[in-house]
């Protein structure tokens, strides 16, 4: 069966008592997602499949009306039950299929299991190199073809407040490998060229997380077409200061100091003080655009693994 968001609350509450136990850990999407209080940024297409009315099989897939060349399938599973009955391939190929359908260009998906990365390659999805996630460009390109392809396409940016249309487009944003190790420190998020990215869909919910209790937010720097080329974030640190962070693809370096800024702003209107960020001791370059932008060195910060190398970091604090 296939369904659109927004969908009746017993049958999320089915999905999410289907799914929890399976993968055991936080749902990509929030029951509140599924209910449609996203209708007006994202589409939010659900697989199921029943045996004698019981649920054995379920997916989703996430879209944008901005951006919908670009999908994200995600909580694919199957019930013990009904495992090796051929559920997840059916429901994973007519995801696939519709998104074609609707004229979508490619599917990102993330797994650690072997099993189900087969199932998914023989389906048209192919491994991205530094990250735990798969890519199906639906024309026949390699992911990483794709890629350069999809930011060749990339035009002016400008800053603004996240919406849920981001949760896809973060998705190349973050995978993509990047020569800054750590892109952001507010959310531990690391360059995939140093270390393996294991999100997908759960990006979103990674970076929205630091908004949840008021205390942080998080910015995009976007093109009108909705593609992403550069993120930053803000936290309030529980001493009275905040730390800021961000990153740009290389190619947009020219909108840092407005994302960095933008950050900046959130924490100084809740007279944060000081306003301050951490570099790795290796990002020469990214050290560089936040002295050029007012913060100078104020010593040593944490240390933070890299790929099991332990790297130091330099705290700088805005004068």
């Amino acid at each position: 069966m296939r369904l659109e968001a927004p969908l009746d609350q017993p049958l999320v509450k089915e999905l999410f008592a289907f799914w929890e136990p399976i993968f055991g850990g936080p749902i990509d999407i929030t029951p509140e997602t599924l209910l449609g209080s996203e209708g007006a940024q994202s589409i939010i297409t659900v697989y199921t499949r029943r045996l004698e009315d019981t649920l054995a099989g379920a997916c989703l897939m996430a879209t944008s009306h901005t951006l919908p060349a670009l999908g994200g399938l995600g909580e694919v599973a199957t019930s013990p039950q009904a495992r090796r009955s051929g559920i997840a391939t059916q429901l994973s190929q007519q995801a696939r299929d519709d998104f074609a359908e609707r004229g979508g260009q490619a599917i990102f998906l993330g797994t650690v299991n072997p099993g189900a990365a087969r199932i998914y390659f023989r389906l048209g999805w192919r491994k991205l190199a530094g990250a735990n996630l798969m890519v199906n460009a639906l024309d026949g390109r390699s992911p990483e073809e794709f890629l350069v392809d999809y930011f060749r396409g990339v035009g002016p940016a400008q800053v603004r407040e996240p919406s849920p249309a981001d949760r896809v487009p973060l998705i190349p944003l973050l995978v993509s490998p990047h020569d800054w190790q750590m892109l952001d420190s507010n959310t531990a998020m690391l360059s995939t060229r140093y270390a393996v990215q294991d999100s997908c869909l759960g990006l979103y919910r990674r970076y929205m997380a630091l908004t949840k209790d008021g205390r942080g937010a998080w910015f995009c720097a976007a093109d009108d077409l909705g593609h992403l080329s550069g993120l930053s974030t803000v936290r309030l640190d529980g001493a009275g200061g905040c730390r800021v962070d961000g990153f740009t693809r290389k190619e947009s370096l020219d909108c840092w100091d407005a994302l960095i800024w933008r950050a900046v702003d959130w924490g100084a209107n809740r007279n944060a003080s000081p306003i301050w960020a951490t570099v790795s001791v290796e990002d020469d370059e990214k050290l560089a655009l936040f002295e050029s932008a007012g913060f100078d060195r104020a010593g040593v910060g944490e240390s933070f693994d890299l790929g099991g190398r332990e790297v130091g970091t330099l705290r700088l604090e805005l004068a």
